[in-house]
C-alpha cells in the first residue's frame, strides 16, 4: 500500500508549523506547560494539518528548495515571533499589576518559589498571570486566537513572510502593557496609597513608633482585602487587554 503525500502540502503543513509553533512557545498562555513537549508539538502538528488542509495551496507559491524552503522558514519564524509579541505584551499587563501591587503591599521582599517555572516569583505576579490565563479560555478568547491566526494565513501565506514590520503598532502594544495593567488594579493602588499616607502622618505624629515594621501586616491585609472585593470588576479591563491581541495583528497584518 502506497501512500501519496502532496509535497506541497507537506511544506505548507511544515511552514504552519513553524508560525504557530513560534506563536505558541512565546506566548504565557502555553509557557507554563513545559513538561509535555510531546503534546505540544502534537498539539501544533496537527492544528497545523487542520489549518493547511482549509486553505487554497493553488494560489499559494510554497517552496519545494531547500534554498527557497529554509529563507521561507525564517520568515515564518518571525512572523510568529511578531504575533507572539502581541499576546506576550498583553498578558504582560498582568504581570506589571502584580510586581505594581507586589511592591506597594510588601510582597516583593520576598518571592514565592514557582515550581512549574523552578523560578522565584511574587505572590500577586504569579495570581493574575494565572488568572489571566484562565479567564482567557473561560470568555473563550482562544477561538478568537484561532480565527486570528487563519486571518494571518490569509493575509500572509505560508512561506511569504512580512514586507515590512510597521514599528507603530509595536510600540503602542509596549505602551498598552503599562496602562492597562496599571488600570486593573488602580483601586487596590490607590488604597495603598492612602495607607502609606496615612502611615507617613503617623510617624510624624509618633517618630518612637516602628512604622516600617508595622506596615507591613497592614499593607497585606489592605491589599489582599481590597483586591478581593474588586475582582469582580476585573473583567471589563481584561476583556480590553485580550482585545488589544487582536487590534495588534490587524494593524500588523494589513
Amino acid at each position: 500500500m502506497r501512500a501519496n503525500v502532496d509535497p506541497t502540502w507537506l511544506a505548507a503543513v511544515f511552514l504552519l508549523s513553524l508560525r504557530i509553533g513560534a506563536l505558541l512557545m512565546m506566548t504565557p498562555i502555553f509557557s507554563h506547560a513545559k513538561g509535555i513537549v510531546t503534546v505540544r508539538v502534537l498539539f501544533i502538528l496537527g492544528l497545523s494539518v487542520m489549518l493547511a488542509s482549509g486553505l487554497d495551496l493553488k494560489s499559494i507559491h510554497t517552496p519545494l528548495e531547500v534554498g527557497p524552503l529554509i529563507a521561507a522558514s525564517c520568515a515564518e519564524l518571525v512572523v510568529g515571533g511578531t504575533l507572539a509579541f502581541g499576546v506576550f505584551a498583553s498578558f504582560g499587563a498582568f504581570s506589571v499589576a502584580g510586581k505594581i501591587l507586589d511592591i506597594q503591599s510588601g510582597f516583593g521582599i520576598a518571592s514565592v518559589f514557582d515550581p512549574v517555572t523552578g523560578a522565584d516569583a511574587p505572590l500577586f505576579s504569579s495570581m493574575l498571570n494565572l488568572l489571566g490565563v484562565v479567564v482567557f479560555f473561560g470568555m473563550n478568547a482562544h477561538h478568537a486566537l484561532m480565527r486570528g491566526i487563519m486571518f494571518s494565513l490569509h493575509q500572509i501565506p505560508p512561506g511569504t513572510g512580512l514586507a515590512a514590520l510597521p514599528i507603530q503598532p509595536v510600540i503602542r502594544q509596549f505602551g498598552l502593557m503599562f496602562s492597562l495593567g496599571t488600570a486593573t488594579i488602580a483601586p487596590v493602588m490607590i488604597c495603598l496609597f492612602l495607607v502609606e499616607v496615612g502611615f507617613a502622618f503617623i510617624s510624624r505624629v509618633l517618630p518612637q513608633m516602628n512604622v516600617f515594621v508595622i506596615s507591613f501586616p497592614v499593607k497585606i491585609v489592605v491589599a489582599l482585602l481590597v483586591f478581593a472585593l474588586t475582582i469582580s470588576s476585573l473583567g471589563e479591563s481584561m476583556g480590553r487587554i485580550y482585545a488589544s491581541i487582536f487590534t495588534y495583528w490587524e494593524e500588523v497584518l494589513r
